[in-house]
């Protein structure tokens, strides 16, 4: 319910907080990173007839793909900053550039996946370490990879396009692994 309240405020008139980057940002982490993943697994074990309980994977895959939406949240307007600039929206892409969101919103996700690693390192026995370390790492170069692409195409509405679309293949390649995690 809940959720279903932020995704109206977020986008029906006359609210339309995706027009503000701040209650934007706020929004799309909470649904994408905290309630979906609680929510998820909330019903999964009741519906099972379990009761509830985090555990490391479930508490891992919500803290890491809350921040995750952080980066989605200010990264969406990436491709549309000149219509943003044009209609006056106040986007994180209209503030700090396009260059600017691309590295931070890189950045972000660099710490995440170091995060990711250093957690695996340090907790044993709550995760598959070689396979949380290995994926981690290789979704780290992954995005290297991406966004100096971005970079070297010169940050072009293409290239910008695409290093989004990268955005959320790593975001679904955290839940691919998240059963082996």
């Amino acid at each position: 319910l809940f959720g279903f309240f932020l995704g109206t405020v977020y986008s029906v008139p006359p609210f339309r907080l995706k027009q503000n980057a701040f209650a934007a940002f706020a929004i799309i982490a909470t649904v994408r990173g905290f309630l979906l993943n609680f929510g998820v697994h909330h019903a999964t074990t009741a519906a099972l007839g379990l009761p509830f309980q985090w555990s490391p994977p479930i508490l891992f895959i919500t803290s890491f793909v809350t921040l995750f939406a952080v980066v989605i949240s200010i990264t969406k307007d990436l491709a549309d900053i000149e219509g943003d600039k044009k209609f006056n929206i106040d986007t994180f892409a209209t503030k700090l550039g396009v260059k600017g969101v691309s590295y931070l919103g890189s950045g972000l996700l660099l710490v995440n996946y170091v995060a990711a690693v250093t957690l695996a390192i340090l907790v044993k026995g709550w995760f598959n370490r070689p396979l949380m370390i290995g994926a981690h790492c290789l979704f780290a170069a992954f995005l290297i990879a991406k966004t100096k692409a971005l970079e070297t195409e010169g940050f072009t509405k293409n290239a910008v396009q695409r290093y989004y679309q990268n955005i959320w293949y790593l975001f679904y390649s955290e839940y691919l692994i998240l059963p082996f995690i």
